[in-house]
């Protein structure tokens, strides 16, 4: 995190942060107004450029975003099963051509036919639009099926965090030095296309000298193909949360932000219930236990 968010993360705290709020002021529109981007510039003294270009980055506040009610995926993998002109033009049936947006990626690669509506995703043509729609219909979760030609590590069964946890506690009893250095010799490495080894990164973190640190997983990559995340947000989620919580042992981090696109709400739900399940039973938080 660079020393300008750190301080402004300080300053404000977590619950009121940037982003949460761009949010919020889109909810009526479908984008920030200008003149509220200006106040919320001055409130969080990030200037008014950062405030602008934060909007026009995200698919939820740009501009192109005002007046849009559905939204379908124009991703990599989308546009090459050749679904989503047939899937605009059965939504049509129920929008405006003006209320139909566009957004990548929803992570329903393997399905197609992907779009968003009320803050759920669909794909698969699983019920038809006009029921989706107009009825409320609720089957929005995917099928898949999980393969392996080797030992299941990522898509091992979830044994209960009660089982899950414990590497956890027996290393929070040890010196965090001991634990960085048994990461740096398993040669664990990044999910990222560059592969670079946990060990050094969560090293030169410890290093860096600050009196609040952070640790920050940029839990979905919203890249063709990267629906891999969105398996491992939604099926393994304590597989993330147990990472972040290590990493933030070994490097003395206070606090942990999980950071997922609004692309993926049903990740943002299930990882949500995972926190609170690990908060209930004080494996997070003080005096973890």
């Amino acid at each position: 995190m660079s020393k300008n968010l750190s301080e402004l993360s300080g300053r404000k705290g977590l619950s009121d942060n940037l982003f949460s709020r761009l949010g919020e002021l889109a909810i009526e529109d479908g984008t920030p107004k200008p003149e509220e981007m200006e106040k919320l510039a001055q409130e969080f003294l990030v200037g008014s450029a950062n405030a602008f270009g934060t909007a026009s980055f995200y698919d939820f506040l740009k501009e192109d975003n005002k007046g849009k009610k559905v939204y379908v995926c124009n991703g990599t993998a989308c546009l090459c099963a050749g679904t989503q002109e047939a899937l605009i033009e059965d939504l049509k049936g129920q929008f405006k051509a003006e209320e139909i947006g566009h957004m990548t990626c929803l992570g329903r690669c393997h399905e197609n036919s992907a779009f968003h509506y009320d803050g759920k995703n669909y794909s698969g043509n699983k019920s038809p639009v006009n029921d989706v729609i107009q009825n409320g219909q609720d089957k929005n979760i995917d099928d898949y099926r999980v393969a392996h030609s080797g030992p299941q590590i990522l898509t091992a069964e979830f044994p209960g965090i009660e089982t899950y946890y414990v590497p956890f506690l027996e290393a929070i009893k040890k010196d965090p030095a001991e634990v960085l250095e048994e990461i740096k010799k398993s040669n664990v490495r990044g999910r990222g296309g560059a592969g670079f080894p946990m060990g050094l990164k969560l090293e030169f973190c410890a290093k860096e000298p600050g009196d609040t640190k952070f640790i920050i997983c940029n839990a979905d990559e919203g890249d063709p193909g990267a629906f891999s995340d969105r398996y491992l947000l939604e099926k393994q989620p304590h597989s993330v949360l147990l990472g972040m919580m290590v990493s933030g042992f070994v490097t003395g981090a206070e606090y942990g932000i999980l950071y997922i696109r609004a692309e993926y709400p049903e990740s943002v739900e299930i990882c949500k219930q995972a926190i609170d399940d690990l908060r209930d039973r004080k494996l997070i938080g003080k005096d973890i236990k």
